[in-house]
């Protein structure tokens, strides 16, 4: 079992669906690397203080090529609990 569960707000289910179908392929592929390691060196940190943020690139979408920016938040385990990997923005373009 991972020590990491990924969560998407259903703020953000629309903007997952309007992917492409190639698009919500890359998107899952990358949740399912963060639910891993959500510190993917892929990744690169935000500053902000009081907050680990992240943000990763998808690999090109098979169907358009397009990449996807997944901006993330990093909640670390306590105790017995698994960490948390919070989507907070999904940007997707050429």
């Amino acid at each position: 079992m991972s020590r990491w569960s990924v969560e998407v707000p259903p703020r953000l289910y629309e903007e997952v669906a309007r992917l492409s179908p190639g698009g919500r392929r890359a998107v899952h592929d990358v949740l399912d690397r963060l639910a891993v390691e959500p510190r993917d060196p892929a990744s690169s940190t935000e500053p902000i203080a009081g907050a680990e943020l992240r943000r990763i690139d998808t690999d090109p979408a098979k169907d358009t090529g397009d990449r996807i920016t997944l901006l993330y938040r990093v909640h670390p385990p306590e105790d017995d609990a698994p960490g948390r990997v919070e989507a907070i923005f999904i940007l997707s373009g050429p």
